[in-house]
């Protein structure tokens, strides 16, 4: 990657970053189901938070308001979006990244994927979007089952909607939330999963739980 790829990646991250503060600061922030949250993180298993990729941009706001950053590590995709992430993740004061880049470099990807499972077994929590970073929307792939699995995670279900908000018109319909809006969070109760856990049975209760989330959120959103 060239040196003006890297200045124009966190130069973006600096612009993202700034408008993320703005909208943390400004928005109203309705939260369902916290009590699974606590859940998660006593339950004294690694917490993976879980989402559609359409919902990223507004776990940043409630990570940003509600949680201590530095306790969270950042999974990022590896080409030039990833630079624009990790410099938002360094102005958030979030802790460790990693570059997960599965089909320029298989074998780095591998190793990457392995220091954020060492890192959520030293206490990191970390936010996984099974969909992404390209699609098809809400069709997870199969790294989300192998890093719970390996990390034997507490896998928390995160939900949510805004009001109002714009939606790209794109794969994922991402959300890109507004200055002064509503949020609405829901977390659903947290599976745990073990070595041995079932790989299609998981994958059946993380889309439900994650479906059911987004739906309540949306429900409690008006839309």
């Amino acid at each position: 990657m060239s040196k003006w790829h890297h200045w124009w990646g966190n130069l973006q991250g600096e612009l993202l970053y700034r408008y993320i503060r703005l909208v943390t600061r400004t928005t109203r922030m309705i939260v369902e189901g916290r009590e699974n949250l606590e859940a998660a993180k006593a339950s004294g298993q690694p917490v993976l938070w879980a989402l559609w990729h359409q919902q990223v941009m507004t776990v940043v706001h409630y990570i940003d308001r509600f949680e201590n950053t530095a306790e969270y590590s950042s999974i990022l995709v590896g080409d030039e979006r990833g630079v624009t992430l990790n410099r938002v993740g360094e102005r958030l004061g979030a802790g460790p990244s990693y570059a997960v880049d599965m089909q320029g470099n298989p074998v780095a990807a591998g190793r990457a994927v392995l220091q954020v499972i060492k890192g959520m077994k030293q206490g990191y929590r970390s936010v996984i979007a099974p969909d992404g970073p390209d699609g098809p929307a809400f069709v997870p792939k199969d790294g989300v089952f192998f890093l719970a699995q390996k990390a034997q995670a507490a896998v928390l279900p995160f939900g949510a909607a805004a009001q109002p908000v714009i939606e790209l018109n794109r794969w994922d319909r991402y959300m890109v939330t507004l200055p002064f809006s509503r949020l609405y969070y829901v977390f659903g109760q947290p599976i745990m999963v073990g070595r041995q856990s079932d790989r299609e049975s998981l994958r059946e209760q993380i889309i439900g739980a994650l479906h059911a989330a987004r739906d309540r959120a949306r429900k409690l959103a008006g839309a």
